[in-house]
């Protein structure tokens, strides 16, 4: 008696030798997603049991490894994934006033976008701050600043994220003396510290100090966290840029897992055990409109191979070290400056994914993301975009809606398996510090670049409003929020002079002296930069005079390529 395998392949062999000659008017011979992961005609139970599909093994339940179907066993259920916004307004009054009216219109998190002189470590005075100013996010250097931005936010119920990787030891600081100021205990504060500074050596050039020692940095966040902030998420592994840097579903997951691995070695060999790190550590990636069910499935296996890594590998035993909580952002390499219309419906498509994806958190791109700080309509709309799928399309009463799909679930073994083979080549030259010095990493991502960039010169990745179908009102951006002013620079500066003319200049030199002799250290927990850089915030140093005195022990780094 033939099984049920042998029917269902003669019965998919007919078929196709019926409608042969209808096959032949497909619009292509092949199809496949960006990233070239095949797209088969049909998928049948054959096509999972050719993958070794096991239900148990590859499946399972919620809430239960290998999480393939999301991390808790309720999910969205019983509270839907959250939402936020990624901005910083130039002054701290005007970022305030933004992070309330997000707040009021249903925001759960707030995401903190710095301009770029307060990322590199200076201050608004410095000489290379001056054209720079406001005009990436957020002029930030105090804590009277951080207390003017976070005037009536409680930081023990908010979870404010602090999206600056180099310096990330600094807000963790800022943040237990800004709770100090309120009367809050640092064990009670939500926190949420992006703190990947390998992903700054490939993608964004947001580094200060070579990778050794910023590793070091990054580690003394981890462990402080662990052990005085527990409730703060302490490392966010960035597979986001990445993607942005167009680089495929394989790349994206096995670099941030390498890095996320780096981070774990190091705080391990400080002595922390592995299921008091991995389950403070957390994804920043990307679910895009395009590859719709390459999207949804990145992000399973994802789960899967982030769990089975940590129970084989490091031999983790609580589930939520296995379980990694993701946050994610819509994509923005394919939105385009011309067509506001076409971006909210691009946002949306990806906001649908997420959904099916089984993310924790939402920062969904704006509209107006092509053209610098996003307008208050833009971001609104974008939030309203997460709501709508929230509450709307029923896609969240259903947990893991397109779990069992034959075409999904091969996905997301093909993707799985993808990044696997490239987190082990990584591995075998040393990890992902390894893979930066050597330059491997960085040419992995443009080469990725260059392959794009050759797919859409040439029409062969087609992109609505920028190679095909151009629009023909191309939108006017009227509400386009410009960067600091002149006078709003000169303000900024003068307030600035005035806060560093009334401290005690000899309490803050021996505080800052402390914090080079902490850096000259040996890594340890016993040199731990953040506890002599709190010493410093108290006395009044800032953030850029803070990271200099790092930068006469560390010296600067310059990317060799």
């Amino acid at each position: 008696m033939p099984s049920f395998h042998d029917d269902i392949e003669a019965e998919l062999r007919a078929w196709e030798q019926r409608h042969s000659q209808q096959f032949k008017s497909e619009r292509k011979a092949e199809f496949s997603s960006d990233s070239g992961i095949p797209y088969k005609r049909l998928y049948t139970p054959l096509d999972l049991e050719e993958v070794g599909f096991d239900y148990k093994k590859s499946l399972g339940f919620p809430g239960e490894a290998p999480f393939t179907r999301g991390i808790t066993p309720t999910m969205y259920r019983s509270e839907h994934f959250l939402s936020a916004q990624y901005m910083g307004y130039s002054t701290p009054e005007e970022t305030n006033a933004l992070f309330k009216l997000l707040q009021a219109k249903g925001s759960k998190a707030l995401h903190l976008a710095f301009d770029l002189p307060t990322i590199q470590g200076y201050d608004c005075d410095h000489q290379l701050a001056r054209d720079d100013v406001g005009k990436t996010g957020l002029s930030l250097s105090t804590l009277d600043d951080l207390e003017i931005v976070l005037e009536s936010i409680d930081i023990s119920q908010m979870a404010v994220a602090w999206i600056n990787n180099p310096l990330a030891v600094v807000w963790v600081a800022m943040m237990c003396v800004l709770a100090e100021r309120r009367g809050i205990a640092w064990e009670d504060t939500l926190g949420f510290f992006q703190n990947d500074i390998i992903k700054g050596f490939l993608t964004d050039s947001q580094f200060i100090y070579p990778p050794d020692p910023s590793v070091r940095l990054a580690t003394d966040v981890i462990t402080f966290g662990i052990r005085h902030m527990p409730k703060a998420r302490v490392s966010n592994l960035c597979c986001l840029q990445y993607e942005e840097s167009a680089c495929d579903e394989a790349h994206q997951l096995a670099f941030g897992m390498a890095t996320g691995t780096a981070y774990i070695r190091s705080a391990m060999e400080r002595g922390y055990d592995i299921d008091d790190i991995a389950q403070r550590i957390s994804f920043l990636g990307c679910v895009n409109h395009r590859d719709f069910l390459c999207e949804v499935a990145k992000w399973r296996a994802a789960r899967r191979l982030w769990s089975g890594l940590m129970r084989d590998t490091y031999h983790a035993k609580k589930a939520e070290s296995m379980a990694p909580w993701v946050r994610v952002s819509t994509g923005g390499l394919d939105l385009i400056q011309d067509s506001r219309d076409m971006n909210v419906a691009r946002g949306a498509i990806a906001c649908l994914a997420m959904a099916f994806a089984g993310i924790q958190s939402a920062t969904p791109k704006t509209y107006d993301e092509p053209l610098g700080i996003p307008s208050e309509e833009a971001s609104i709309t974008a939030l309203r975009s997460v709501q709508l799928v929230q509450f709307e399309t029923g896609v969240c009463d259903i947990i893991d809606p397109l779990g069992g799909s034959y075409a999904v679930e091969s996905l997301t073994h093909e993707v799985e398996q993808r990044a696997l083979a490239e987190l082990e080549r990584i591995e075998a030259m040393g990890g992902m510090v390894e893979a930066v010095k050597n330059g491997y990493a960085a040419k992995e991502i443009l080469d990725a670049g260059t392959r794009h960039v050759a797919r859409v010169t040439s029409g062969e990745k087609m992109s609505l409003g920028l190679n095909i179908y151009p629009p023909d009102n191309p939108t006017e951006r009227e509400d386009f929020y410009l960067p600091a002013s002149t006078a709003v620079v000169d303000e900024r500066i003068a307030a600035l002079l005035a806060y560093k003319a009334r401290r005690d200049q000899d309490a803050l030199a021996k505080a800052l002296e402390k914090v080079r002799q902490v850096a000259a250290m040996p890594e340890s927990d016993d040199s731990n930069m953040i506890f002599p850089i709190i010493e410093a915030v108290r006395i009044g140093a800032t953030s850029g005079e803070i990271a200099g005195a790092m930068r006469d022990v560390f010296g600067e780094y310059r990317l060799p390529w």
